[in-house]
């Protein structure tokens, strides 16, 4: 059985056991969520406050920000429950969701322990609109949840680890706050095999010196086969995992490595592509043009790398300019232009909405870049769906 059908068949059974339609269980869902949806940062905080208070061993699992996994967790939910009923977006949301908890050691205690807050939450929320019907359809809506993410998790267990331990055998600085490092991933015992990735993906890390805290990093190199990954950091705040890496590691110290994720990219069919990074953002971009090098592909490429300004008359400046003048040279048909973050907006209105617009785009940095470079994008009629990003913040 494939899980599209084992999925239907999770609210089907609930809705016959329960005497109700799955059509029905899934409207009191949406309805129910939509009456939580304005108190969306009490809700979030009242369902860890009560998680944790009846679970206090796995407050170790959450080391982020609270603000930001309160956030995260209230729109994974409604997407979840956007696309319910769509199974060719909601399938694979679930799976990449389930393959990226891998490295927290889930097993089916965590999830019954999430889906008791889960219900409590929207109890206290919905008030007097709570009913029975509502509890059945929660019930049958995050079983549904729970078991394609188990399902999934069961049979990634079979093919590689959770995450793999990992030595840095380089480090150096590359700018004054941003450190290449180079790192080996070694064989996993159990379940050996090469360290697979593309170029434009990422992986969270979690350093020896910061256990059970996980950040995401892309990569910035390729796939060689080789089991060596490097990575471009740039020192954040003091204590956190990149000032860590940046400051406090040196050749030979451990590291994990989960798994690669992420589908940052240009659209095959496209004919003229164009790329905008901020900073470290730079690091997937260059492997992605690395990658064109080495296929051949040599569509006309226009790289704009944002660096943070210098002061008033300062050049722009960025640490991989010289690298992609050297990638410009071999690849034939790139332009690269650099600009300080002053210059951006005026800078974007010339070289991402040109006569002609670009048929894809890779987006890299903060949200408000992105978000800027989309509009201009789109604006001259990029499809937006032709717009790759991975944000930073």
């Amino acid at each position: 059985m494939d899980a599209q059908t084992a999925a239907g068949n999770v609210l089907d059974g609930a809705a016959e056991a329960e005497g109700y339609g799955q059509p029905e269980l899934l409207a009191e869902i949406r309805a129910s969520f939509a009456l939580i949806e304005p108190h969306a940062p009490e809700a979030s905080a009242y369902f860890y406050e009560h998680f944790f208070a009846q679970n206090p061993r796995y407050r170790k699992l959450f080391t982020g920000d609270p603000a930001a996994q309160q956030r995260r967790l209230f729109q994974a939910v409604a997407r979840i429950i956007a696309d319910f009923d769509d199974l060719d977006d909601f399938l694979p949301y679930l799976r990449r969701l389930a393959l990226r908890h891998r490295k927290f050691g889930l097993r089916s205690a965590h999830y019954q322990a999430f889906g008791e807050s889960m219900l409590a939450t929207i109890q206290a929320f919905t008030g007097p609109a709570w009913t029975d019907l509502t509890r059945q359809s929660w019930e049958a809506g995050f079983g549904l949840v729970a078991a394609v993410m188990q399902e999934t998790a069961a049979e990634a267990e079979a093919e590689a680890p959770p995450y793999w331990e990992a030595e840095v055998v380089a480090h150096e600085l590359l700018a004054e706050d941003v450190a290449r490092i180079e790192v080996r991933v070694l064989q996993d015992p159990d379940r050996p095999g090469p360290y697979r990735y593309n170029a434009g993906q990422y992986a969270s890390l979690e350093a020896a010196n910061c256990p059970r805290v996980w950040r995401d990093f892309s990569f910035a190199s390729n796939d060689t086969g080789e089991n060596r990954i490097v990575f471009h950091i740039q020192a954040g705040r003091s204590g956190g995992v990149s000032h860590l890496l940046v400051r406090e590691t040196a050749e030979g110290d451990r590291m994990r490595v989960a798994g690669a994720e992420g589908e940052l990219g240009f659209t095959a069919e496209a004919d003229t592509l164009v790329a905008v990074a901020h900073g470290t953002g730079a690091a997937p971009v260059s492997g992605l043009v690395e990658s064109l090098i080495a296929a051949g592909d040599r569509r006309p490429l226009r790289v704009l790398l944002v660096t943070p300004d210098h002061g008033p008359g300062s050049p722009a400046e960025h640490y991989l300019a010289k690298h992609f003048e050297e990638q410009a040279g071999r690849h034939g048909a790139l332009e690269l232009y650099v600009v300080g973050e002053s210059g951006i907006a005026e800078t974007a209105r010339v070289l991402l909405a040109p006569e002609t617009p670009w048929q894809a785009a890779v987006l890299v940095g903060p949200s408000v870049l992105i978000d800027h470079c989309r509009a201009e994008l789109m604006a001259a009629g990029t499809p937006s769906e032709a717009i790759a990003t991975d944000q930073f913040d």
